[in-house]
């Protein structure tokens, strides 16, 4: 299959089924973002043919013939598109990871898609920013001050370091440094909210070419720990292990399986056979703490948990002076129940992390995490490994809002 990436000719075929996003990643355009996997959040966004696409829905195998411009094709040698040079001097992004594709959008946006940017935006998604600062870039507004002499940058606007990098799609995330032969590791869920794994079969996984290694919670350390990056119990019980027998939400991961390819990972999942015992659940906080309510935990196991009777952490109760006699001689006293939706923190870059253990037994992660001092603890007390021996650090975060503040990976 013959196709034109930045004005330079490949030819090269996709695999079946594979999206435009993976294969112009595995061709070395890393500007083109992983986010939704959807086609809702736009930092795959690329040109096909002159015009915006969301490479992540779009098939690769769709190219042949065709012309696709990335972000790293959008500059003219050292000069920046116009685009580009506007986001930079706005500056009109934060962690930056949506800005390749947010660049790719706006440098194709026409006089009527300009006058309403609401719309013409809504595929491309930005937590960061809040769009005042990517409107402020269309509309040629500048906050970055480029006369800053030597000397009196403190106070000044002088702009994002890696700014350059950022809108031309050169800086690199977690993912984006992912090194040759490494393995891959995919993991099967519980489908279910609350149920025990009675009996779980890999030998099938376990003959899929490619496949490592499959482990199940009978292969991993039994230690418990909280995936909060937390350091008071008071805030996070350790409750969590690496792989559990018994699934306590949906989602909720139970078998590891290595490959050598993320698809040999993929499939090795897909042969896994679990025989559940359904468990009562719990869906509702305020019925999770009344008696006879099915237990999230029970008392028998060392999770650091007060009352798992009443699903309930920490009991706490706090005032400041004297709280009856400031309500009976309050002139008003409202009463209410407040109830807020569950929420997701909404990072564009999702959770990830490239592992290896150098000639000398230090173990390295690169990982995208806003607490990585806290991760090596944990890696180190949940496997047993001296402290001196893990190495956690981080490269570019795309966003993290709390969410990062999550040991996942």
């Amino acid at each position: 299959m013959s196709f034109i990436v930045n004005d330079r000719e490949f030819t090269s075929s996709p695999a079946p089924g594979q999206c435009l996003r993976t294969f112009l990643r595995d061709l070395g355009h890393t500007g083109v973002k992983k986010g939704c996997d959807s086609g809702d959040c736009g930092a795959c966004t690329v040109w096909v043919d002159g015009r915006p696409v969301h490479s992540c829905i779009t098939s690769a195998e769709q190219m042949r013939g065709r012309s696709v411009t990335t972000i790293e094709g959008l500059a003219d040698g050292d000069s920046l598109h116009p685009m580009q040079d506007a986001f930079l001097k706005s500056p009109g992004f934060q962690c930056g990871f949506c800005t390749a594709g947010m660049i790719m959008t706006c440098a194709s946006l026409t006089d009527e898609q300009r006058a309403d940017l609401p719309a013409a935006l809504r595929g491309s998604l930005c937590r960061c920013t809040g769009f005042r600062a990517i409107h402020d870039a269309i509309d040629g507004i500048a906050h970055v001050e480029t006369d800053v002499s030597p000397g009196k940058e403190i106070g000044a606007s002088v702009g994002a370091l890696q700014g350059r990098g950022v809108v031309t799609g050169s800086v690199h995330y977690t993912l984006d440094d992912v090194p040759t032969g490494v393995a891959h590791i995919k993991v099967v869920r519980s489908p279910h909210a609350h149920a025990r794994a009675v009996r779980i079969d890999t030998a099938a996984a376990r003959e899929v070419p490619g496949v490592l290694a499959v482990y199940t919670w009978e292969d991993v350390p039994r230690k418990r720990f909280t995936t909060a990056l937390h350091e008071n119990h008071l805030v996070e019980p350790d409750d969590t292990l690496v792989l559990d027998q018994v699934a306590r939400f949906k989602g909720q991961r139970m078998v590891a399986v290595v490959g050598d390819t993320v698809a040999a990972a993929e499939e090795g999942c897909r042969k896994v056979v679990i025989e559940w015992e359904v468990l009562p659940a719990v869906l509702d906080v305020e019925e999770a703490m009344l008696p006879g309510a099915p237990h999230v935990h029970d008392r028998s196991e060392d999770a650091w948990i007060t009352q798992p009777e009443k699903n309930l952490l920490i009991d706490m109760t706090f005032g400041r002076g004297d709280v009856d006699e400031a309500l009976a001689s309050a002139e008003v006293v409202h009463r209410a129940t407040y109830r807020t939706p569950r929420q997701s923190h909404a990072q564009l870059e999702t959770h990830g992390s490239v592992a290896w253990v150098d000639e000398d037994g230090v173990l390295h992660v690169r990982t995208s995490s806003q607490a990585p001092f806290i991760c090596k603890e944990k890696i180190s007390y949940v496997f047993g490994i001296r402290r001196d021996l893990v190495h956690v650090f981080t490269g570019r975060v795309g966003g993290g809002f709390g969410s990062k503040q999550e040991m996942l990976t």
